[in-house]
C-alpha cells in the first residue's frame, strides 16, 4: 500500500467512515458512491482497491484548503496535492479530485462552482468518464452544502487562536497596569526624597551648598549615563523587515513567534515553505503577491542561521 501523509491544520483526518458522517452528515451520499465504484470495478475484472477513508479524507482536506484560501486557478496545484495525500498513487489522487467535483457541484456559491470548474477544465477522456461513472453511483443530487460545511476544523483553529490572543491581551493589560502603578510609586518616593533633602538644606548655608551640589550630582548627565547605555543597542544589529507582518490582526510579537515555529519545526525546507504559506491562510502574514525571490529575502532574517530559504524552495514546495 501506498504510504500516506497527515494532513495539515486545515484539516483533521477522520479514523473512520462513521466518524467522517458524524461530523459531515453529507458523507453517506459520497462514500456509498465510492463502494459502489469498487464493486463496479470488481465485476468489471479491474483489479482496482479504493481506499474509500483516506479517498475522502483527501477531498475534505482540499475543500477545506480551497474555501480558506483564495481559489487560484491552478489546478495542478490541487492534483499535487491530492497526490502527495495519496501518497503518489497515480490512480487514487483522480478518484479523490473527482470526489472533490461530485462535493463542489452541491455546494452552494460561485465560488464553489469557479473552482470545480477549475479542476474539471481540460483533463482527458478517462477522467471525464470516471467524473460521469462516480455521479452514476450517487442516488441523490438533491443535496446542497454551504462552504462552511467544510471549514469546522479550519473555524475550531482560528477560534483556539483568538481565546490565546484574548488571554495574551489580558496578561498584557496586567503587566502595563503593574509598571504604571509602579512608575507612580517611584515617582513618589522620589518627590518625598527631594523634599526632605530641600527641609535639610535650608537649616544651614554651607551645609544646603554641599547638599545641593550632591543632589545635582546624581542627577547629572554622567550619572544616567549607565541607564541610557544599557538601553542602546548595538550598532551592527540591523532592522528586520515585517511590512509583511498583518499587524492589524495580530502584534508582531506573535506574528515573528508563530512564523519561528513554523520554520524550526518544519522538516524540510519544502515544509518550511508550505507552513509559512499556511500562515497567510490564518491572516498572519501578506506573501501571495509577493515573488518568490522576495519572500526568501523576507524570512531568511528569521530563519538563519538554521535555514536559507530561495526562491526555487518555494516554487518546489508549491509543485512537489
Amino acid at each position: 500500500m501506498s504510504k500516506t501523509y497527515p494532513h495539515s491544520e486545515y484539516y483533521r483526518d477522520r479514523r473512520s467512515e462513521h466518524e467522517l458522517c458524524c461530523d459531515f452528515p453529507g458523507d453517506e451520499l459520497f462514500i456509498n458512491g465510492l463502494h459502489a465504484m469498487q464493486v463496479h470495478f470488481y465485476n468489471n475484472g479491474t483489479n482496482i482497491e479504493i481506499p474509500v477513508l483516506r479517498v475522502m479524507n483527501t477531498a475534505h482536506y482540499l475543500a477545506a484548503y480551497m474555501f480558506s484560501t483564495t481559489c487560484s486557478g491552478d489546478q495542478l496545484e490541487y492534483d499535487a496535492l491530492a497526490n502527495i495525500s495519496l501518497g503518489r498513487d497515480k490512480r487514487m489522487f483522480k478518484v479523490a479530485i473527482i470526489v472533490l467535483a461530485a462535493m463542489l457541484q452541491r455546494t452552494e456559491g460561485m465560488r464553489a462552482r469557479n473552482c470545480r470548474s477549475m479542476l474539471l477544465d481540460n483533463r482527458d477522456p478517462d477522467f471525464d468518464e470516471g467524473v460521469t461513472l462516480y455521479d452514476r453511483f450517487l442516488r441523490s443530487a438533491e443535496k446542497q452544502f454551504a462552504e462552511e460545511s467544510f471549514l469546522i476544523d479550519t473555524n475550531t483553529l482560528i477560534a483556539q487562536l483568538r481565546e490565546k490572543e484574548e488571554i495574551i491581551a489580558r496578561q498584557t493589560t496586567e503587566i502595563q497596569t503593574l509598571n504604571y502603578t509602579l512608575t507612580t510609586m517611584q515617582q513618589q518616593m522620589t518627590q518625598i526624597n527631594i523634599g526632605t533633602q530641600n527641609n535639610n538644606c535650608t537649616q544651614i548655608g554651607t551645609q544646603n551648598i554641599i547638599t545641593n551640589n550632591y543632589y545635582y550630582s546624581t542627577s547629572s548627565p554622567q550619572a544616567e549615563a549607565p541607564r541610557q547605555e544599557a538601553h542602546r543597542q548595538p550598532e551592527d544589529v540591523q532592522p528586520v523587515d515585517t511590512s509583511f507582518f498583518c499587524t492589524d490582526r495580530f502584534t508582531a510579537d506573535i506574528i515573528e513567534k508563530n512564523l519561528r515555529e513554523a520554520i524550526n519545526g518544519a522538516s524540510s525546507k519544502a515544509d518550511a515553505c508550505r507552513r509559512i504559506m499556511a500562515l497567510e491562510t490564518y491572516g498572519y502574514l501578506r506573501l501571495s503577491n509577493v515573488k518568490d525571490e522576495r519572500k526568501a529575502e523576507l524570512i531568511n532574517p528569521f530563519a538563519m542561521p538554521k535555514l536559507t530559504f530561495t526562491g526555487d524552495d518555494f516554487r518546489k514546495a508549491r509543485n512537489s
